[in-house]
């Protein structure tokens, strides 16, 4: 895949979203961080071979049932690795992006929704806390079923595990057919990481 490596790009995906925008994940990379050496070996090998992730549409599944145990800072190192080869990003969390959507769909827009669809790599950040009613679930349905579609990874971080996420089956069964999954410990990191 061809890919536009500008400081512009970069910078655009790092305004979208929340979670990117943070600074706390600025003074961080993914080789230097201090995490566990078989998460980091993992998360540099999806790197390393993201051409072959990509034309296969896989994506991850970062979970543990522990807060602060990495999940979302590791994707955050993941994604800023991903932007500076060339990728387009979009990172949020399912409860901002719900919010977002609803906004839009009552102004009968969807640019927020095609944009996820579409984006290089896609990056939900807490799913599974948030109720799904049946518009969000029809939406996170037809989000995942395109995305499947056109092979476009897509990066989740989750307390729980896939098994028990509040989908219904299909979306479930898609998300394990898409995702190389990884488990965090069951341990806070945050001191450790200094975040």
């Amino acid at each position: 895949m061809e890919r536009l490596k500008s400081q512009s790009n970069f910078d655009y995906d790092l305004s979208r979203g929340t979670i990117l925008n943070s600074p706390r994940f600025s003074k961080f990379n993914i080789k230097d961080a201090e995490i566990p050496s078989d998460i980091k070996k993992k998360i540099v090998s999806y790197v390393t071979n993201i051409d072959n992730n990509f034309k296969e549409g896989y994506g991850l599944y970062l979970y543990s049932r522990t807060p602060g145990s990495g999940k979302t800072t590791v994707m955050s190192l993941l994604l800023r690795s991903l932007m500076e080869h060339g990728f387009r990003v979009y990172c949020d969390s399912l409860i901002e992006i719900k919010t977002k959507l609803k906004k839009e769909f009552d102004s009968q827009e969807r640019l927020l929704l095609d944009l996820m669809k579409n984006i290089d790599i896609l990056a939900i950040d807490d799913i599974g806390s948030e109720v799904m009613s049946n518009w969000l679930e029809e939406v996170f349905k037809e989000l995942l079923d395109h995305r499947y579609n056109q092979q476009k990874p897509t990066i989740f971080t989750s307390n729980v595990q896939i098994e028990n996420l509040p989908f219904v089956d299909k979306s479930r069964d898609r998300l394990r057919e898409i995702s190389i999954v990884i488990k965090f410990p069951e341990k806070s990191l945050r001191k450790s990481l200094d975040i």
